[in-house]
């Protein structure tokens, strides 16, 4: 602030004393108006004039409208995001259960082979259900390469060829859940590279297509595949997928070997946890950029109306009424802020990509993609008039607080 006053303040007094007392505070010569046709009305010739002698207090205006509005745009959206995220999480689950399988140590890393093939045995009869409705599935985790934002934890499923839960062609290499190819923006035929998570040995797949699912970050492979590359075993694999509840009909499997459930509840904790930490402090984030509008706008408004009070007073001289002067100046103003509003509507949801893309790569584990609610488009626009519609109220007692001498006392 202080280097902008001295700039201003050093570039506006090189003018000579007979600028200031003249009020002509531009060292440029007087451009040439712009033409318009006298066929039109006069009253709209009038408000043209006003728009082309303010147009960089508009421009100001408008960058303030697009920055109020993205801090709107950012507090409507977050809710519905959260909220639409959780409804695709539960209309398109693999199943309504996984349960992933702990093995017993003896198994995963045992120094006597013998001892642990037994042991694999002895595991793989224990976990088996007779649940027609259960489907075997193997699972193995791999992590992203390291970029410039943390490395992401992947999980591989190997599925059987006729899968009644992923329905998939695995003839032209692997499939990748809707989620992975958002975040990670790939698409069939990219190839992608995983390293497991301690050691240095990388894995490299073909994306065959991309499956919808937005729980997780994971890859779809057949069963044989996985548990060849990562040498599991022919007969391996880590968990069901099930439709029913373990405590309802899969009685028959040990529960100690019940690592984990994956169900709606496990997908959507983080969109919860977002909306617990996060939702409240929405209403603060809309009264705050509500009032940035607010203010920005009195302002701008309130120059326009000050810069152009000698021209006002002078119509009050002439017999113009305040009504017909607030058509005259507030009109003006008002047809610049809707046309500020619905231009810079498709620029704030471009802008809003770019910054909720880096929020959630920087800030969580897996992705939200961003949706936005159409509705919002038009609570934005009505808040957005409202708003204007105060600020109106307060410039129309402005004008009428213009004195009709402000004209006589500065007549040159």
């Amino acid at each position: 602030m202080l280097v902008i006053n001295y700039g201003i303040l050093h570039y506006k007094l090189r003018l000579s004393p007979l600028k200031f007392i003249r009020r002509d505070l531009s060292s440029r010569k007087q451009r040439r108006a712009v033409y318009l046709s006298p066929r039109m009305k006069i009253f709209h010739r009038f408000r043209l004039r006003v728009i082309f002698q303010n147009i960089s207090n508009y421009l100001v205006l408008f960058v303030g409208i697009i920055f109020a509005n993205l801090l709107l745009m950012f507090g409507l959206l977050l809710p519905s995001a959260l909220d639409h995220y959780q409804l695709e999480i539960q209309n398109n689950m693999l199943a309504k259960y996984q349960y992933m399988l702990s093995m017993p140590v003896s198994v995963m890393g045992g120094s006597n082979k013998l001892e642990s093939m037994l042991d694999m045995l002895l595991f793989a009869h224990d976990a088996e259900t007779d649940n027609e409705d259960a489907e075997e599935f193997s699972a193995y985790s791999l992590n992203t390469l390291p970029t410039k934002y943390k490395s992401e934890e992947v999980t591989l499923y190997g599925v059987h060829d006729d899968s009644k839960y992923i329905d998939v062609d695995f003839s032209d290499g692997v499939y990748i859940s809707k989620a992975y190819a958002d975040k990670f923006l790939l698409k069939p035929g990219d190839s992608i590279t995983l390293k497991e998570k301690y050691e240095d040995d990388e894995y490299t797949f073909k994306i065959s297509g991309i499956y919808d699912y937005n729980g997780s970050l994971c890859i779809f492979m057949p069963q044989e595949e996985l548990n060849q590359t990562f040498d599991l075993g022919d007969d391996y694999f880590s968990g069901y997928f099930s439709n029913t509840e373990i405590n309802s009909e899969i009685t028959d499997i040990d529960s100690s070997y019940i690592g984990s459930v994956i169900d709606l509840d496990a997908l959507t904790k983080i969109s919860r946890q977002l909306n617990v930490s996060m939702g409240s402090m929405m209403g603060m984030v809309n009264l705050f950029a509500v009032a940035i509008y607010m203010i920005l706008i009195y302002l701008l408004s309130k120059i326009i109306i000050e810069k152009n009070a000698q021209s006002i007073s002078m119509t009050k001289i002439l017999g113009y009424t305040n009504g017909e002067i607030s058509r005259l100046y507030i009109l003006s103003t008002s047809i610049v802020i809707v046309l500020c509003l619905l231009i810079s509507l498709p620029i704030e949801t471009t802008i809003m990509e770019v910054l909720f893309r880096e929020m959630m790569l920087q800030s969580i584990s897996g992705w939200i993609a961003l949706w936005i609610d159409p509705m919002i488009y038009v609570q934005m626009f009505v808040i957005g008039l409202v708003t204007y519609a105060v600020v109106a109220l307060l410039e129309y007692r402005k004008i009428r607080k213009v004195p009709m001498g402000e004209a006589l006392k500065n007549a040159e």
